[in-house]
């Protein structure tokens, strides 16, 4: 996200706890930019701490868009019957405070700061496993609902300090290969991997699936387009449908079709996804 940035002319402050991976991130970004006046700086800082957070950005002017997308699982992966209480309560930090403190911080900082022409933005990241439960996924994804849902909350709290102020945006991207992405597979159960359709070999795995780079290039369009929810592939863009609910819609009668159409598809591939699991839980002999 914040190359493709880089290259769009803006300018970034980029905050996380690693010294050492904020400076080479630093001089990637910097190489990425398009011209000498821009900055790029970073700053070491626990975004689960909000004293932190408010110490970081009291050094800089009050940013414009706030683009949250910490996280990861490679060590919360797993079934609840054997994953430590820990790996909860980390994902709970890692994805949901990590978003909601700092949202908290620069909301603190816009309503006193003078309102600047044009809306100021936040970008939640949540995924597609925000509507579809996957076994092995049981920490993760109820943090990306939760994500989900402080979006769609935030989004109607914000009315409150004037129409058009303020815009919230929620994307949901996929599987991806990211530096992440391979740890995360060692640590996922073979039914994960069969229902998500990532139980294949790494070259394989590299060729079909997309890089980072294409997921933030989606997700930046979906910013410029004006969207509030932003899918990065189909079947996303399926389920999100499915699921909606009273979250704001982009094409109206298309979506409500999509929606139509997906209920009846995801029924189908659920019954199939239940099937495979009992399978594998009788092949393990796990009592049923």
């Amino acid at each position: 996200m914040a190359l493709e940035l880089a290259a769009k002319g803006a300018n970034l402050l980029i905050l996380a706890r690693t010294q050492s991976t904020l400076q080479t991130t630093q001089r990637e970004v910097e190489a990425a930019c398009v011209s000498s006046r821009q900055v790029v700086d970073t700053r070491s800082v626990d975004l689960t701490r909000p004293d932190d957070i408010t110490r970081a950005l009291s050094h800089y002017h009050t940013p414009d868009i706030l683009v949250c997308t910490a996280g990861g699982a490679p060590h919360k992966l797993g079934f609840l019957a054997d994953i430590p209480p820990d790996a909860i309560t980390s994902c709970m930090e890692s994805h949901y405070y990590t978003s909601i403190f700092i949202v908290q911080c620069c909301l603190r900082l816009w309503l006193v700061a003078p309102q600047t022409p044009s809306p100021r933005h936040i970008i939640l990241t949540s995924s597609t496993i925000a509507f579809l439960g996957l076994p092995g996924y049981i920490a993760y994804t109820p943090t990306k609902v939760a994500i989900r849902a402080l979006a769609d909350t935030l989004r109607q709290e914000l009315l409150l300090y004037g129409y058009g102020a303020y815009k919230v945006h929620c994307c949901f991207p996929g599987t991806f290969l990211s530096e992440s992405f391979f740890p995360e597979q060692k640590q996922k159960p073979e039914l994960t991997k069969v229902i998500e359709g990532t139980n294949m070999s790494q070259p394989e795995l590299e060729r079909k699936m997309p890089g980072a780079s294409q997921v933030a290039r989606k997700i930046i369009r979906g910013l410029e387009m004006g969207k509030t929810y932003i899918s990065v592939d189909f079947q996303t863009e399926l389920l999100m449908n499915n699921m909606r609910g009273p979250s704001p819609r982009f094409w109206t009668a298309y979506e409500f079709l999509l929606g139509i159409v997906a209920s009846l598809l995801w029924w189908v591939l659920r019954v199939n996804f239940d099937r495979k699991t009992r399978t594998y839980g009788e092949a393990r002999g796990h009592r049923v």
